[in-house]
């Protein structure tokens, strides 16, 4: 079969002839349709991540969309190497099926990036209807998904934290806060929106900006209490080489911070990921969740490669 094959860790992956997949136990074979090039992909191929592939050549991908022998079409994920999903045939470890409506090439580019912002919100922070939610960081797709997200799953109000020229991009907020302030100002907003009440704070930066508004939510000593005990749930979704963050004892002592992460120690098993998956593909064919995506042709995964490196690109290869 052909397939984008990663040959050595520094260089680009190419169009090449791979060996087919056999199936093993619980693995079903996909015919592949789509599949993003993630910036995870892209760090990777140049040996920068922490999943570099234990054996090469290595086929790039990990999810995807196609079709299984009965003509349904498919999201997938394949974890078994040398494989993935850049492929003309994948072995799937899990597949959910598309529903009639939803676009191929979308579902590739949208499901993986709207999981990042489901599951902090749904997983961790167990996010309830009317709740104050703040998106630090917000930018680019993933700051608009947090912001979808947040609302279909019923938060009452919705507050962007992001460099002024990231926010021009997001729509649907309540409120935005220029991340691009001086640090006193910054505090100063982050203050005024904690004097009214923030639930859960999807954090995507760590580092100063983090540290600056777990100062705001330290309350001064002998102030006086809510009846209701209200937890501010700060879910870290900040990639891993995000700056280090300084924190004083009191930003958790004298405050209402409960502090965690969202990343791959904690996702969720395979049965319940796969409804997470259902509910995005539903919200997807009710057109409450959309992407502009590029579609390439997997024979130009060179030209596809070099441009996906661009952020505001989604670039998704095809061989339908």
């Amino acid at each position: 079969m052909q397939a984008v094959v990663l040959e050595n860790l520094g260089e680009a992956p190419r169009f090449a002839t791979f060996r087919d997949p056999v199936v093993r136990d619980q693995e079903v074979l996909v015919r592949v349709g789509a599949a993003a090039i993630r910036p995870g992909d892209l760090k990777i191929a140049r040996g920068h991540h922490p999943r570099i592939p234990m054996e090469l050549p290595h086929i790039c991908g990990r999810d995807g969309t196609g079709y299984v022998a009965n003509g349904q079409p498919v999201y997938f994920r394949t974890i078994r190497s040398p494989y993935g999903s850049m492929a003309e045939y994948a072995p799937a470890d899990w597949t959910v099926p598309i529903p009639e409506g939803v676009d191929m090439a979308m579902a590739a580019a949208l499901i993986g990036p709207a999981m990042r912002a489901w599951l902090p919100l749904t997983m961790r922070a167990d996010l309830e209807p009317g709740e104050t939610v703040l998106v630090l960081g917000a930018s680019g797709i993933m700051g608009r998904l947090a912001v979808q997200a947040a609302r279909l799953h019923g938060a009452g109000r919705v507050i962007v934290a992001g460099h002024r020229i990231d926010l021009l991009s997001v729509t649907g907020a309540d409120a935005l806060i220029d991340l691009g302030q001086s640090p006193s100002m910054l505090h100063y907003a982050f203050a005024s929106h904690v004097a009214d009440g923030i639930d859960v704070v999807l954090d995507f930066v760590w580092g100063e900006t983090l540290e600056l508004l777990l100062a705001a939510l330290i309350e001064p000593v002998g102030a006086a209490h809510a009846s209701e005990y209200r937890e501010v749930r700060i879910v870290s979704v900040a990639e891993r080489g995000a700056s280090s963050l300084m924190m004083a004892p009191t930003a958790l002592r004298d405050s209402r911070a409960v502090l965690m992460g969202s990343g791959p120690a904690n996702h969720p098993g395979v049965e319940d990921t796969r409804l997470l998956v259902e509910e995005i593909l539903a919200c997807m064919r009710k057109g409450d969740l959309q992407m502009v995506v590029d579609a390439m042709p997997m024979v130009s995964v060179e030209t596809a490669w070099q441009a996906a490196r661009d952020p505001a690109r989604r670039i998704v290869l095809t061989l339908d």
